[in-house]
């Protein structure tokens, strides 16, 4: 009766030296991690690394051509130098900061009190009629604007305005909010009209996609994110302690991420 375990045995040799695995062990070597099926193993997410507070922060806006983040606290504006990691100037603007964009030359455009436009630390001009909630779009020739109000019949009316760089109106139009926009902060605003203007902003729910392709530290109490820079090396988030920069892992300065970056936050 030693016919039977002997043949068992040869069968488990055989297997073995033909290369068969053993499914259990394949299952477990897929539950840690080494093999996933027959495809490439999953890769490591992206590291957000050494956070900054921003204290105070509201409004921030990275600038498009150099690594520099503009961000406001009340009234005033900080610009920081993101590789030096060193404040570079603060701004005194006069009232409480609502919304702000860089230009490509460097110029800040700030919604405080009205629109106002600051080059090297001084007010270069302010917007005359203009009365906007939020900077939509900017380039090099000047920026879009909207506000908002409220008609009896119609609901949420949109004001888009078009200035040039010294802050004059060269265009504006009046719309309805469209079916399916329920505030201002979705709104995305009429089309911009040229080629070269940039939206300010990404939109929130785009930036929400994008957070859980980063890998965050544990115990970062992080909640959302408020802005991404063009090239995708510097992150805004939102925290139970406020406002935080944060910097990609592995990227260093002139090397490009493999995937597109979003426009300035």
């Amino acid at each position: 009766m030693a016919w039977p375990r002997a043949l068992g045995l040869c069968a488990a040799l055989a297997l073995a030296a033909c290369g068969v695995a053993d499914p259990a062990g394949r299952e477990g070597a897929a539950r840690s991690g080494n093999v996933d099926g027959g495809g490439a193993a999953a890769q490591p997410k992206p590291a957000l690394v050494d956070p900054r507070p921003l204290q105070g922060a509201g409004a921030v806006a990275f600038d498009p051509a150099r690594p520099q983040l503009a961000w406001a606290a009340g009234a005033t504006l900080r610009m920081l130098d993101l590789e030096q990691g060193v404040e570079l100037r603060r701004i005194e603007v006069g009232s409480a900061v609502g919304d702000l964009a860089i230009a490509p030359d460097g110029a800040l455009w700030v919604i405080a009190d009205g629109l106002q436009l600051w080059r090297d630390g001084a007010l270069a001009c302010r917007a005359e009629g203009v009365e906007p909630d939020r900077l939509l779009a900017v380039d090099g020739a000047g920026v879009v604007v909207a506000g908002y109000t409220y008609s009896d019949g119609i609901g949420m009316l949109r004001r888009q305005a078009w200035l040039d760089a010294r802050c004059q109106v060269v265009d504006e139009r009046i719309d309805p909010l469209p079916d399916g926009i329920t505030g201002s902060e979705a709104d995305p605003g009429a089309p911009l009209g040229r080629a070269t203007l940039r939206p300010v902003r990404l939109p929130a729910t785009e930036l929400e996609s994008r957070l859980p392709g980063m890998q965050l530290p544990a115990g970062a109490g992080v909640t959302g994110a408020v802005a991404v820079s063009g090239d995708g090396r510097w992150w805004v988030l939102e925290g139970a302690q406020g406002r935080t920069l944060w910097r990609r892992d592995g990227q260093r300065p002139g090397v490009e991420p493999t995937e597109g970056g979003p426009p300035g936050g």
